[in-house]
């Protein structure tokens, strides 16, 4: 997926802000305040807004990160707070009192960072990359990261169970939130569904900033009766960083509940996890300081499990003739002898790519490349040895 981004310097549902009001000593408004908000994650290294008639200003377009923000005017001291955090979808609101000094004189105000968003009903939550990071590979998937929302229930299947493979991240309603099935999945903004309502994005941790899933207070133009999930990608930056991730699980770390119950019925193992991995490499940083930086990644990962129970089929690969009804009875035949090895369960892998270029064209405006590719393969005793392989590409557009 290739796609060219064209953002002009105006709110975005997905992006976040920081809003307030500048005040003098005696609680009078002040109009004509320069509010700046400062943070290495803005290509432009900083974005400025003045307060109106009544003292208001909004700074929005904000990407997440921790941001310092400051209030100057000609005959008050300089106000300076520091530590806003700031996520997607959130917008930080900021008061600041200004005092009759000197421009020289900087009064630095320390405290806890906004945690409630005072602009708006929306209701969220918000995974940030470094829990991303952390969570194990099974649990990677957008369906299982979304199950992580206060309140959604899973949706039972012909068994009663819930359940998502690892690697697995095709969303079709996901769960219900207080009885209001359906998911819609965006990156960056953008809907990445199909006409169906399903989304086959495969998450690549690696290359996220933030997961927002949002409940409550949602946008009308949004048609979504449950959750609302919005994939932030990462950037690059002015500062060169590579990362490298990997890990590995197979069956001598898990155990089973083979007993003599299950040994008596016929079962003669257990299903076992041959082996789980996940590996990837993330670099990123400027061609240009404060005016073209890049990012990429590139991950695999997958997992093999042998099955308790399954056969293969016998004749698989034989040329029958005639190849009609009757040959594909015997196709069939189940071969029951045959010992277990790597290929008497299921196997899944994936390998994913993503390219991302940031460039500020001018002082209110920005262009964006992204390539997002993925491909899965697949191999199962149940319909072939061979494996089936396909390859999905996306990118984002505004």
């Amino acid at each position: 997926m290739v796609g060219v981004l064209l953002v002009a310097a105006v709110a975005r549902a997905q992006d976040g802000g920081i809003a307030g009001t500048a005040k003098d000593a005696t609680g009078g408004v002040l109009p004509g305040v320069t509010v700046t908000a400062t943070s290495p994650v803005l290509i432009e290294q900083q974005r400025s807004a003045v307060t109106d008639a009544e003292g208001r200003y909004v700074i929005t377009n904000l990407r997440p990160g921790v941001y310092r923000v400051t209030f100057t005017l000609q005959g008050f001291s300089t106000v300076v707070r520091e530590g806003i955090n700031i996520s997607a979808g959130f917008t930080a609101n900021v008061e600041a009192e200004l005092r009759v000094g000197g421009l020289a004189e900087t009064v630095t105000v320390t405290g806890a960072s906004p945690v409630v968003d005072v602009q708006n009903v929306r209701r969220q939550q918000v995974l940030t990359s470094d829990l991303l990071d952390a969570l194990p590979a099974s649990t990677k998937s957008i369906s299982s990261l979304a199950s992580l929302t206060t309140g959604l229930t899973g949706i039972g299947d012909v068994g009663g169970q819930y359940q998502v493979e690892p690697g697995n991240d095709v969303v079709s309603g996901g769960g219900q939130f207080h009885g209001k099935s359906g998911t819609k999945v965006s990156y960056d903004g953008m809907g990445i569904e199909n006409s169906s309502g399903n989304s086959s994005y495969q998450l690549t941790a690696s290359s996220i900033e933030e997961m927002v899933m949002s409940t409550s207070g949602i946008s009308a133009d949004t048609n979504a009766d449950g959750v609302v999930v919005n994939i932030i990608p990462k950037e690059g930056s002015n500062t060169f960083r590579t990362t490298i991730a990997g890990l590995f699980a197979n069956n001598s770390m898990e155990s089973d509940n083979l007993d003599d119950t299950l040994r008596q019925r016929g079962l003669t193992s257990s299903t076992k996890t041959q082996k789980l991995f996940d590996e990837s490499v993330s670099v990123g940083g400027p061609i240009k300081k404060d005016k073209v930086w890049f990012f990429g990644t590139v991950r695999s990962w997958g997992f093999a499990r042998q099955y308790a129970g399954v056969y293969w089929n016998k004749t698989q690969d034989v040329f029958l003739t005639p190849p009609d009804a009757a040959a594909k009875v015997v196709q069939w035949t189940p071969y029951v002898d045959r010992p277990l090895d790597n290929n008497s369960g299921r196997r899944e892998w994936y390998q994913s790519g993503l390219a991302r270029f940031t460039w500020q064209a001018s002082k209110n405006n920005k262009v964006g490349v992204t390539y997002d590719g993925s491909r899965r393969n697949t191999t199962s005793p149940a319909t072939s040895s061979l494996p089936i392989g396909s390859c999905r590409r996306r990118g984002t557009r505004h």
